[in-house]
Order: C-alpha cells, then structure tokens, then sequence
C-alpha cells in the first residue's frame, strides 16, 4: 500500500511520495502520474511514458544512449 501525502506548494497541490513509493511506481521525478477514477473509491494509478508527450523524445534517447556506439562506427 502506498500512502501519499497532498502539500499545497503555491496556488498548486503536490503529491509527495518517498523514494519506496516511487520505486513501487516504477517513477521517476519529472513522470507523469495518470490517475483513473474506477468503480467505487478505487483509483487506476499509471505512469505516462515521457516520449508519449513529445514524439522526438524517444530518438533522442535512443542516440543519447548509443551516441558512442555511433561515434566509434564513424
């Protein structure tokens, strides 16, 4: 069970989770928590891929990841 904790930060509400509850999530800072309210009090909790927002996101860490690779090649 994950029990996280909402901290008003400006005219905003984070949610603060430890390091434990991120690890669960499989989470990073800076991903985007997608919660689906579903039948009853339960909520669907699932972490959005980053390149999903940006479509060159996913080619540039591809090549961010091999650009050595790509280097000794050349």
């Amino acid at each position: 069970m994950i029990a996280a904790k909402l901290e008003q930060i400006g005219d905003r509400v984070a949610l603060i989770l430890d390091a434990d509850d991120l690890a669960a999530l499989n989470a990073h800072a800076g991903d985007t928590l997608v919660l689906e309210p579903t039948s009853g009090a339960v909520v669907r909790v699932t972490v959005q891929e980053t390149w999903v927002e940006d479509a060159h996101a996913r080619g540039r860490a591809f090549l961010k990841r091999y650009r050595r690779t790509f280097e000794q090649l050349s």
